[in-house]
C-alpha cells in the first residue's frame, strides 16, 4: 500500500460528472500517442499499456491506481504527456476539479504538442464551467487552437453554447448551436435544453425552432430516438392550449413503446378534451390505464377517464371508474407506505449494493440493474434525474472502496506475521553463524594456507618435483616401491631380471611425467593459493557486512513494524472517512427518495380526494334524481 495506491483510493471516493466517460474516451482517441483509426497504435511503455488495458476493460479504479503507481515509480518515460492527460481526465470524471486543474495547469507549463495543448485548455474550460467560473471558462476555451481532435469538436462547441446559456446570452447560444451541423452528437441535447430555456424565458418562437430541429432528427440510435420523442413531447404540451390539433400531431409521433409514451398518451387525451372530444380522449387514456402503475401519468389517467365519462354523461360508468380509481389509489398508498418503511429500514441500499462485487467502479449505471423489489419499482422514474443517478453511483463506489479497505485491513496482520517470521529466521541463522566462530574458521583456513605456501617455497627451493605428484601418482609410486622390495627379496630364489626391467621402465615413465610437468603443477598450486587468498578476503568483507547487518537488522525490523502500524492507522483513517462519506451519501439518497415518495404520495392523495369528491358528487346527483322521481 504505497502513497500512489492510497491516493488512488482517495481519488475514487469522490463523485463524478455525467460526461466523464465521453471525456476519457475522446481523450484516449486523440493526442500524439494514438494514430488514426486505420493506423496501428504504438505504446512504448509496458506499464502505460497495462493502464490502457485496465481502462478499456472498464476497470477504472485499477487504471487510475496503476497510472499513479507507474508515475510514482517513473515508468512512463515515453508517455508522460499522455499519462498526464489521462490522469487529469480521470480526476475530472470523478469530480476532483481542483486536482484536475492542477494536472492540466502543470502540463501546460511545459513544452507540449499542439494537440495536447488544446486538449488541456479544453478540459480546463470544462472544469471551470462546472465550478461556475464562467468568465475563466470562457478564457480557457478561447485558448483552444486548431489542433483539437475532431472527436472533441462538437463537444467543444456544445460547451461554448452551454456557457453562453449559463450567462443568459441566448441569442449568441442560438448562433453557436446553429453553426453546428445537424444530425448526431451531443449538440442536439444542448439544442433541446436551449429550446426549453428560451421558451421559459418568454422567447417561445426561438425555442420552438430549436425544438423542431431536434424533433426532426433522423437516427437509428436509441438515445437520439429518445431525445426526438422528448422534443415531440415538449412541442405537444407547448401547443396543447393554443393549438390542440397540432399538439396531437406532435404527440402521435412519440413512440408508443418509448420512455415518454405515458406522458404522450396522457397529453393526447387532454388534447382531445381541449377539442371537447371526450369519447376520443378515452382511447389513449384506456391504453394508459392498462399500463404498469409506476408513472404518475398512469394514475392521472384513471381520474381523467372518470372526468371524461362524466362529461359524456355516462354517469354509471363514471362512478364505476371513480370507484376503481379510488381502490387503486388506496392500494397504491398502502404499498407506498410499506415502501417508505422498507427504504427507511435500509433494505433498498442492501439490494442496490449487492452488485458492487460484480464490477469495479465506473461511470456506467444501468436502470435495468435495479433489484426486482417494490422499493426499486418506484425508482425507475427517479433514475431519470441526474442528481439521483449520480448519488446511487457514488454510494456504490463508496461501498466498493469500503470493501477494498476492509480487505486491506484484514491483510495487515499477515504483514506483521511475515515480519515476525523473518525476524525469527534471522535470529536462528544469527545464532548459527556468530562472528567469533566465523573469524575462527577464517583463522584456521589462513593457517593451513600458510603451511601450504611454505611447503611450496621449500619445493621450489629444493626442486623437489616429486612433492607435486598427485594423490594417484603418489599411490602408484608407493606400489612400485613395494614391488621393488618384493623383487629384491625373492631375487636369490628366482630369476627376476625381466620383472626388474619392467619395474624400472614403469617407474621411469612415472617420474619422467612428474618432472616434465613440474612448471604446470607449480603454477596450478600458486593459482589455488591465490584463489584461497581472494576467498579469505571475501570472507572477511562478508563478515564485516554481516556485522553491519547484525547492527542494522533490529532497526530495520523496527522500521518495518512502524511502517506497518502507520499503514494500518492510515487504512483505519480512510475507513472512517469512507464510512462517514457513505453515511452522508446514504442520508442524501434517503432524503431524495423520501422527498420523491412523499411527492408521489401527495399526488396520489390529491387524486384520491378528487376521485372521492367526484364520486360523492355523482352519488348526490343520483340520489337527488332518485328522490325527485
Amino acid at each position: 500500500m504505497g502513497i500512489a495506491r492510497e491516493a488512488g483510493s482517495l481519488l475514487m471516493a469522490s463523485c463524478r460528472s455525467t460526461w466523464g466517460c465521453i471525456a476519457l474516451l475522446s481523450l484516449l482517441t486523440g493526442g500524439p500517442v494514438f494514430a488514426a483509426a486505420d493506423e496501428p497504435r504504438v505504446v512504448r511503455d509496458l506499464y502505460f499499456g497495462e493502464v490502457l488495458y485496465q481502462f478499456y476493460q472498464q476497470n477504472y479504479y485499477s487504471a487510475a491506481v496503476d497510472l499513479l503507481t507507474a508515475q510514482e515509480q517513473n515508468r512512463l518515460q515515453h508517455h508522460d504527456q499522455d499519462a498526464q492527460l489521462l490522469l487529469g481526465g480521470l480526476y475530472l470524471s470523478y469530480g476532483l476539479h481542483t486536482e484536475a486543474d492542477t494536472v492540466f495547469t502543470v502540463l501546460l507549463d511545459g513544452n507540449v504538442a499542439p494537440a495536447v495543448h488544446d486538449q488541456a485548455w479544453f478540459y480546463l474550460g470544462k472544469i471551470r464551467y462546472q465550478k461556475g467560473l464562467y468568465a475563466e471558462a470562457d478564457e480557457a476555451l478561447g485558448r483552444v487552437g486548431d489542433a483539437l481532435g475532431t472527436e472533441l469538436q462538437e463537444e467543444f462547441h456544445t460547451l461554448k453554447a452551454n456557457l453562453l446559456m449559463a450567462r443568459e446570452q441566448y441569442p449568441e447560444a442560438v448562433v453557436a448551436l446553429q453553426a453546428q451541423a445537424k444530425g448526431k452528437g451531443e449538440g442536439n441535447y444542448a439544442r433541446f435544453n436551449l429550446g426549453v430555456a428560451l421558451v421559459r424565458a418568454g422567447r417561445e418562437a426561438e425555442g420552438l425552432v430549436l425544438l423542431e430541429q431536434v424533433a426532426g432528427l433522423q437516427s437509428s440510435e436509441e438515445d437520439l430516438k429518445a431525445l426526438r420523442d422528448k422534443a415531440y413531447l415538449a412541442l405537444g404540451y407547448l401547443s396543447l392550449k393554443k393549438d390542440p390539433i397540432k399538439a396531437k400531431w406532435y404527440l402521435r409521433r412519440v413512440r408508443l413503446k418509448g420512455p415518454f409514451s405515458n406522458k404522450a398518451l396522457l397529453g393526447l387525451g387532454w388534447a382531445e378534451v381541449e377539442l371537447q372530444r371526450y369519447e376520443q380522449a378515452l382511447v389513449p387514456w384506456s391504453e394508459l390505464a392498462s399500463r404498469d402503475r409506476v408513472d404518475i401519468a398512469v394514475f392521472e389517467s384513471l381520474l381523467a377517464t372518470g372526468n371524461a365519462l362524466e362529461r359524456l354523461r355516462a354517469f354509471p360508468q363514471a362512478m364505476q371508474t371513480y370507484e376503481s380509481a379510488i381502490a387503486d389509489y388506496e392500494k397504491e398508498l398502502l404499498t407506498l407506505d410499506s415502501t417508505q418503511a422498507a427504504v427507511k429500514s435500509g433494505r433498498l441500499w442492501t439490494d442496490l449494493l449487492a452488485q458492487v462485487e460484480r464490477n469495479q467502479m465506473g461511470w456506467f449505471w444501468e436502470a435495468e440493474l435495479l433489484p426486482p423489489t417494490q422499493e426499486a419499482h418506484y425508482l425507475q422514474t427517479l433514475m431519470a434525474g441526474h442528481e439521483f443517478h449520480e448519488a446511487i453511483k457514488n454510494l456504490r463506489d463508496l461501498q466498493f472502496l469500503a470493501d477494498k479497505l476492509d480487505r486491506w485491513a484484514q491483510e495487515m496482520p499477515a504483514f506483521n506475521y511475515m515480519l515476525e517470521l523473518r525476524a525469527e529466521t534471522y535470529q536462528t541463522q544469527l545464532e548459527r553463524l556468530t562472528p567469533e566462530s566465523t573469524l575462527a574458521r577464517v583463522a584456521d583456513v589462513r593457517a593451513s594456507r600458510d603451511i601450504y605456501f611454505q611447503e611450496l617455497k621449500r619445493i621450489e627451493a629444493e626442486q623437489d618435483t616429486m612433492a607435486l605428484a598427485t594423490e594417484k601418482e603418489s599411490e602408484l609410486l608407493t606400489r612400485l616401491e613395494q614391488v621393488d622390495e618384493t623383487l629384491q627379496r625373492i631375487s636369490g630364489e628366482r630369476d627376476v631380471e625381466e620383472f626388474l626391467n619392467k619395474y624400472r621402465l614403469l617407474k621411469g615413465l612415472l617420474e619422467y611425467d612428474i618432472h616434465t610437468t613440474y612448471a604446470i603443477r607449480h603454477r596450478q598450486v600458486e593459482k589455488s593459493l591465490k584463489s584461497l587468498d581472494e576467498a579469505l578476503e571475501a570472507a572477511l568483507v562478508q563478515q564485516d557486512s554481516l556485522q553491519r547487518a547484525r547492527a542494522q537488522a533490529p532497526r530495520g525490523f523496527a522500521g518495518y513494524e512502524a511502517r506497518i502500524d502507520d499503514q494500518g492507522a492510515r487504512i483505519a483513517k480512510l475507513q472512517a472517512g469512507v464510512r462517514q462519506a457513505f453515511d452522508e451519501q446514504q442520508t442524501q439518497l434517503q432524503n431524495m427518495v423520501d422527498a420523491e415518495l412523499s411527492r408521489l404520495r401527495q399526488q396520489l392523495v390529491d387524486y384520491l380526494d378528487r376521485a372521492r369528491f367526484s364520486l360523492a358528487h355523482l352519488q348526490d346527483l343520483a340520489a337527488s334524481q332518485g328522490g325527485g322521481e
